[in-house]
């Protein structure tokens, strides 16, 4: 043990979704009634901030909404709960962003947004991408939709009631009803690079047989991991887990779909998943969990090079089973959380039995979305009082003596 302490370098770079520079910006204080000054409602605040300016919003009493017409926001603003763990409420039929300028950095936490959705305007301004970071946030009935180019979603702990449709960034942890959609994005900002859907619960209710994960994105590669995905729609033959429709041309990276969880009670699936690559792309399909009964296909998967190991489910398509793949297996759910209830699973320690994939007693890996180093344990519940500084970590799987070790970690700092 000293020798692995002396001999490996450890470097730590902590990334923040915001800049953290007050130096120019003001506070405005909203507040019921706009006592001591304060605004009497978020809109007026929006229209009185500049750019980089953070509006503190205290929560009414009883959690009463602040009624608000639609808003809109055009620079970069912090809007934040005045009281850490705690929902400010709004009704709003929506909310739109359109920045005026590329760059911008809208953050939203802490809102609970009765009414409408979160939705973009047109495209960001040519220039680096305007973020949008919305943590802890719950948005009742509408939907979170980046559907033009040139933005940088980061969407960490929140509660989305109508699906997530967005071109890049991370969906880190979230409970979400309804679909989770990846759409082309035409922008030249951070081509090739991953995004990242990790850790969320996807609870989705449709009759059409479309994905809790839609891909169909050529921009940047996928990362898929330790997702729990049920379909809920009570009729049989219908739904799919996930559907990969396409992919970016290369293997300068890896796409993963990695320890996730696919379910479906007493209805069966049409298919659990459904992965077709462009012809150069390579894929990793590992450690996944199939619990429903199946229609058309278990997993399957067409062109581009694909490389699947460990996968539980009812049948496999488009790959030679080295035997890894295990049919049928004896698992339970709870179906609220994707839990193994049965402690005689096949999944538990069923894993690949490759260290770097190990979960994080180190023990060998359980396949499904509690297995590995993401686990959904380090994302759920999102209802403490006390909120996340730091969404996500990553470091290296594997670690050589005589090595420096890159730990990256992001997160948010008011």
């Amino acid at each position: 043990m000293n020798y692995l302490q002396t001999s490996i370098r450890i470097f730590i770079f902590i990334c923040f979704v915001l800049q953290s520079n007050r130096l120019f910006s003001t506070d405005l204080i909203v507040a019921p009634g706009g006592t001591g000054g304060s605004y009497a409602t978020l809109g007026a605040a929006i229209a009185a901030a500049s750019a980089g300016d953070r509006i503190i919003v205290y929560p009414q009493p009883n959690n009463a909404a602040y009624s608000e017409t639609a808003l809109t926001i055009t620079k970069s603003l912090q809007i934040l709960s005045a009281n850490e763990g705690a929902f400010y409420t709004i009704d709003a039929p929506s909310i739109t962003i359109t920045p005026a300028t590329a760059n911008a950095t809208i953050t939203i936490i802490g809102m609970k947004l009765l009414t409408g959705g979160i939705a973009t305007g047109a495209a960001s301004p040519a220039g680096a991408r305007t973020n949008i970071n919305l943590m802890n946030d719950s948005i009742k009935v509408g939907a979170v939709s980046i559907t033009h180019d040139n933005y940088n979603l980061t969407a960490a702990a929140n509660y989305i009631d109508n699906g997530v449709t967005f071109k890049y960034g991370k969906l880190l942890g979230n409970a979400i009803s309804s679909i989770v959609t990846v759409n082309n994005d035409a922008s030249t900002n951070n081509v090739g690079d991953t995004t990242l859907i990790i850790g969320n619960r996807i609870n989705f209710y449709t009759s059409v047989n479309t994905g809790g994960i839609n891909w169909n994105s050529t921009s940047q590669f996928f990362n898929f991991q330790n997702n729990f995905i049920i379909a809920s729609y009570p009729s049989s033959n219908t739904n799919v887990g996930i559907i990969v429709n396409t992919s970016r041309a290369g293997n300068a990276a890896t796409n993963l779909i990695l320890n996730n969880t696919i379910c479906k009670i007493t209805y069966s699936l049409y298919g659990a998943m459904s992965v077709a690559l462009n012809a150069t792309a390579s894929v990793d399909v590992l450690n996944n969990l199939v619990i429903a009964p199946l229609y058309a296909y278990g997993i399957g998967l067409g062109t581009g090079n694909a490389n699947a190991h460990y996968n539980y489910c009812t049948s496999f398509s488009g790959f030679t089973n080295d035997g890894t793949n295990v049919s049928p297996t004896n698992t339970t759910l709870n179906t609220t959380t994707g839990a193994i209830t049965n402690p005689l699973s096949n999944a538990i320690n069923g894993g690949t039995p490759d260290s770097a994939y190990a979960d994080i007693d180190l023990t060998r890996n359980d396949a499904g979305c509690y297995g590995g180093s993401y686990t959904q344990d380090n994302f759920f519940p999102i209802t403490a009082n006390d909120w996340a500084r730091v969404i996500l970590v990553t470091a290296p799987r594997r670690v050589m003596v005589n090595s420096t070790i890159n730990v990256q970690a992001i997160g948010f700092d008011k």
